[in-house]
C-alpha cells in the first residue's frame, strides 16, 4: 500500500495558548487531479485510537476542528482507492495540509478493492470501515452488517431482528439518532462511512446490551425512493417488505419509512404437564394439530429534521405502530389424554396494539467544546386482547371447561431526557438526567370482571468520565435510579446506585485487553405488577404480585482480541447476578396451582464464548466459527436449578464483484430463567445474491438439513413442571427471494444526528395464555 511522504509539523507561529487547533485540506485523485467526494479523513493517536473523522465535502475539502496540541495519524481512505496514512507531529496552531493526493488501488478486479476491513478498537467500541468489496456485495444496511461478521451480533434471517447472545437489548442509530430496524433496511450501502459498533455501552446507554451507530452521508437536496422486499416462496405467508423516501431542501430533510411484516403459518404443539396435588399426583399429555398462526405489523415514521451546520439540529418524528394478530403463536387445537378421559382443546387468543407517539429532539452545539442535548417523547398505548378456551370431554358431557377474557388498556406516558457533554484536553465528561412518567388503566371482561389503575415513574441521573494514562484508556461513571409504582392501596419506591468502571489497553495495534465492571437495575414489569388474577385451565391460574420490588443487577466483563492479516480471535467473558430478581412461583391453593412472580434469591449467569475469523484469500473468503458455553445458576425462595449450554454458531461469507454467498449454522441455545429452561430455534441458512448500486437480488433457503422448525420450553417446577414442544414444517426448506431498488437524486453533504431517542411499548397487560 502506497503512503503518503511523511509531514513532519514545526508550525510557525502560536497563535492561542488554548489546544483548539483545526486541521484542514483537500483530497484529490493523483493520476486525474481531480477532487474526491466523500472520501473518509480519521484522525488517530499515535496508538492508532479513533479520535474523530469526516468525510469530504463535494469540492474534496475536508476540516478538522478543535484538536488539541500533540502527534497525530490522518488516515484517508475511499472507495476505488489505496488507503493512505499521514503523520502530523508536535501540533500546536492550525495547519493547512493542501492538495493531498490518493492513488487508485492497482490492485482491483475490475473494481473490487483488496484490502482488510479496517476496525478501530476503543474503551466502548469498535470503529469499522467497510470495504468496498463488503459494501458492493449488500444490499442494505442489515446485510452490510451481516457481511462484516461482527462478534457477538445476531441477525435472524427471517425477520433481519439483531440481537447478541443472552438477549441484551440492541439499539440501532443513525448518526446518533435511534431508529428502527426498517429504517437500518433503508440504508444505501453505498452512503455508509463507518459503523461504530459499541459493544461496551456505558452510564449513557442505560441497559442496553450493545449499540450500532451507522454513520452515513446526507444529501442536500433532490430526494430518494428504496424498497426491500422479501417473500416466501412456498404458500407460507411469509413477507418482510420495507419502503422508505427522503426529500431534502436547503438545511431540511424530511423522510419516511414504512414496515409491513406478515406471517401466515401452521405451528404445532406438544404439551406435557404434571401436577402434584396434595393427596393425588395426575399427568397429562396433549397431542397438538397443525393451528394457524397469522399476524400484520404496519410501522410507520414520518420525520422532520433541520440542521444548522455545526450548531444546532431540530428533529420531529411521528411514529405509529400497529399489530394485528388474530391467530397467536400461542394458539393450540389439539386432544387432550388425562388419564382415561380425553378432552378436545381450543386454546386461541387475538389481540391488537396501536401505539402512536411524538418525539421532539434538539441538539445545541456550544463554545469550548460544549454540546447539550434534549428528548422528550410522549405516546398513546391502546391495547385489545381477547383469549377463548373450551376443553370438552370426548366421553363426559359434564366436566367442559369454558374460559373467555377481554382485556382492553390505555397507556399514556411521557419520557423526558437531557444530556451535557464537554470536552477536554485529556478527556470528556458527560451527565444526564432522564424521567419516565406512565399512567396506565386496562380493564378486565369475562369470566372475571375488573379494572386496574397504575401509576409509574422512573428517574435516572448519571455522570460519566473518559479518558488515559498512556496507553490505557479508562472511563468512570455513577448514576443512581429511582423507581416508583403505585396501584391502588399498593406503593414501592426503591433507589440504586450504579458505578461503573472500563479499561481498555492496546499492545502493538495486534493486541486489546479490555474490563468492564458495573451496577444496573431494573424495574417490575407492569403486567406482573397487576393485582389481577387469570384462569389458564381448570388447573391452574396466572396471577400479578403488585409487592414487586426493583432489581439490583451486577456485571463484569472481560474481553481479549488478537488479529492479524488472515486471522482474528476475539474471547469474551462475562458474569452477572441479579439481587432479588423477579422470577416465577408455583404454589398450589384452593383448588389451583397459581403461577406468579415474587423476588428470590438469586440468579448468576456465566457467558464464555471464542469468536475465530479466517480469511484464507484475502477479502472473497472469510470464514467465522464461534464455539459458547453458558451457565445459569437459579436461587428461588423455594428452589435451585442449574443448566449448562455449550453450542456453535458458524458463518461463511464468499464474496466477487456483485456476488456474494452466506451460509450460517446456530445451534440452540439454551436461556434459563427461573424455572423455566427456553431452547431456541436452530436455524441454517443459504443465501446468494447479485447486488448492484440500485437494484440487488437474491435467493435462499431456511432450515435446508432438518425436518422441522421447533421451539423447546420446560418448567421444571416441583408441583406443577412441564414441557411445550413447538415446531412448524411451514419453516423448514423454505425457500425466500429478496428483491430491493433505489432510486436517488441530488448532491449529498455531511450531517450530524440527535444522540438520543426514546420508546414506549410496554402494555401491562397480564395474559392467561399458556
Amino acid at each position: 500500500m502506497k503512503r503518503l511522504s511523511i509531514i513532519s509539523g514545526v508550525l510557525f507561529l502560536c497563535t492561542s495558548l488554548m489546544a483548539a487547533n483545526k486541521i484542514t485540506g483537500k483530497i484529490i485523485d493523483e493520476s486525474n487531479n481531480q477532487h474526491i467526494e466523500y472520501a473518509n479523513v480519521s484522525l488517530l493517536t499515535q496508538d492508532s485510537t479513533f479520535i474523530t473523522g469526516v468525510a469530504t465535502d463535494n469540492g474534496g475539502g475536508f476540516l478538522l476542528k478543535e484538536v488539541n496540541d500533540g502527534d497525530y495519524i490522518l488516515c484517508i481512505s475511499c472507495v476505488g482507492y489505496e488507503n493512505s496514512y499521514l503523520s502530523i507531529r508536535n501540533l500546536q496552531a492550525n495547519l493547512n495540509l493542501g492538495e493531498l493526493p490518493l492513488s487508485p488501488d492497482n490492485v482491483m478486479l475490475e473494481g473490487v478493492t483488496v484490502t482488510a476491513s479496517p476496525i478501530i478498537k476503543k474503551t466502548d467500541r469498535q470503529i469499522i470501515l467497510p470495504t468496498e468489496m463488503q459494501t458492493k456485495a449488500a444490499s442494505n444496511g442489515v446485510s452490510l452488517l451481516r457481511n462484516l461478521q461482527l462478534s457477538r451480533i445476531l441477525i435472524n434471517p427471517i425477520d433481519n431482528s439483531i440481537t447478541i447472545p443472552g438477549g441484551d437489548n440492541v439499539q440501532l442509530r443513525i448518526n446518533g439518532v435511534e431508529v428502527t430496524q426498517a429504517e437500518i433496511i433503508a440504508i444505501r450501502p453505498t452512503d455508509v462511512i463507518r459503523i461504530e459498533y459499541i459493544d461496551n455501552p456505558g452510564a449513557r446507554y442505560g441497559n442496553a446490551g450493545a449499540v450500532l451507530n451507522y454513520i452515513v452521508k446526507r444529501r442536500e437536496s433532490g430526494g430518494s425512493i428504496s424498497a426491500d422486499l422479501a417473500n416466501g416462496v412456498s404458500d407460507t405467508g411469509y413477507g418482510e417488505h420495507n419502503l422508505a423516501a427522503k426529500y431534502h431542501f436547503n438545511k431540511s430533510e424530511l423522510s419516511t419509512t414504512v414496515y409491513w411484516g406478515q406471517r401466515d403459518l401452521k405451528w404445532t404443539r406438544e404439551n406435557y404437564e404434571s401436577f402434584h396435588f396434595p393427596e393425588a399426583y395426575q399427568e397429562n399429555r396433549e397431542v397438538g394439530e397443525p393451528t394457524k398462526v397469522k399476524y400484520d405489523n404496519l410501522n410507520f415514521n414520518l420525520n422532520y429534521s433541520y440542521q444548522d451546520n455545526d450548531k444546532q439540529l431540530l428533529n420531529i418524528a411521528l411514529r405509529n405502530q400497529y399489530s394485528d394478530t388474530p391467530s397467536s403463536m400461542s394458539d393450540r387445537i389439539s386432544t387432550l389424554y388425562e388419564g382415561d378421559t380425553s378432552y378436545s382443546i381450543s386454546d386461541l387468543s387475538a389481540s391488537k396494539v396501536l401505539i402512536p407517539s411524538l418525539d421532539i429532539y434538539y441538539q445545541r452545539n456550544l463554545k469550548n467544546k460544549q454540546t447539550i442535548y434534549a428528548d422528550i417523547v410522549a405516546s398513546y398505548l391502546d391495547s385489545k386482547n381477547e383469549r377463548t378456551f373450551m376443553q370438552k370431554a370426548l366421553n363426559n358431557d359434564n366436566n367442559d371447561t369454558d374460559i373467555y377474557s377481554e382485556t382492553k388498556g390505555e397507556k399514556y406516558s411521557v419520557i423526558g431526557e437531557g444530556i451535557y457533554e464537554k470536552q477536554f484536553n485529556t478527556g470528556k465528561f458527560t451527565g444526564g438526567i432522564k424521567h419516565t412518567q406512565a399512567y396506565l388503566q386496562n380493564r378486565y371482561s369475562g369470566n372475571i370482571e375488573n379494572k386496574i389503575t397504575m401509576n409509574t415513574a422512573e428517574t435516572y441521573l448519571f455522570a460519566e468520565y473518559q479518558s488515559k494514562i498512556k496507553a490505557l484508556n479508562y472511563t468512570v461513571g455513577i448514576g443512581a435510579m429511582r423507581t416508583y409504582n403505585s396501584q391502588e392501596q399498593y406503593s414501592s419506591e426503591k433507589y440504586i446506585v450504579k458505578p461503573s468502571l472500563s479499561l481498555s489497553y492496546s499492545i502493538n495495534g495486534k493486541w486489546f485487553f479490555r474490563y468492564n465492571g458495573y451496577v444496573s437495575g431494573y424495574a417490575p414489569s407492569l403486567s406482573d405488577l397487576n393485582d389481577i388474577s387469570q384462569a389458564m385451565d381448570k388447573y391452574q391460574i396466572r396471577k400479578g404480585n403488585p409487592d414487586l420490588k426493583s432489581v439490583t443487577f451486577y456485571a463484569n466483563t472481560l474481553s481479549a482480541s488478537w488479529q492479524n492479516k488472515y486471522v482474528s480471535v476475539d474471547l469474551f467473558g462475562r458474569y452477572s447476578y441479579d439481587n432479588k430478581p423477579i422470577m416465577e412461583n408455583t404454589y398450589y391453593e384452593d383448588g389451583y396451582f397459581v403461577r406468579t412472580t415474587e423476588n428470590h434469591k438469586g440468579f448468576h449467569r456465566i457467558n464464555l464464548e471464542t469468536a475465530i475469523q479466517i480469511r484464507p484469500y484475502k477479502e472473497y473468503i472469510s470464514i467465522k466459527i464461534t464455539p459458547f458455553l453458558n451457565r445459569y445458576i437459579s436461587y428461588g425462595n423455594t428452589y435451585t436449578h442449574t443448566h449448562t449450554n455449550a453450542g456453535l454458531r458458524g458463518s461463511l461469507m464468499a464474496m466477487y464483484k456483485n456476488w456474494v454467498l452466506m451460509a450460517e449454522m446456530n445451534t440452540s441455545n439454551h436461556t434459563l430463567w427461573g424455572e423455566t429452561l427456553t431452547k431456541e430455534e436452530k436455524l441454517h441458512t443459504i443465501m446468494a445474491g447479485y447486488n448492484t448500486e440500485k437494484w440487488s437480488l437474491s435467493a435462499g433457503v431456511l432450515n435446508p438439513f432438518t425436518k422441522k422448525y421447533e421451539q423447546e420450553i420446560e418448567n421444571l417446577s416441583k408441583s406443577a413442571p412441564y414441557r411445550q414442544l413447538a415446531y412448524s414444517k411451514n419453516l423448514r426448506l423454505l425457500f425466500m427471494v429478496n428483491a430491493s431498488f433505489s432510486l436517488d437524486f441530488g448532491k449529498k453533504r455531511n450531517s450530524q444526528g440527535r444522540r438520543i431517542n426514546n420508546r414506549d411499548t410496554d402494555t401491562g397487560i397480564l395474559s392467561g395464555s399458556k
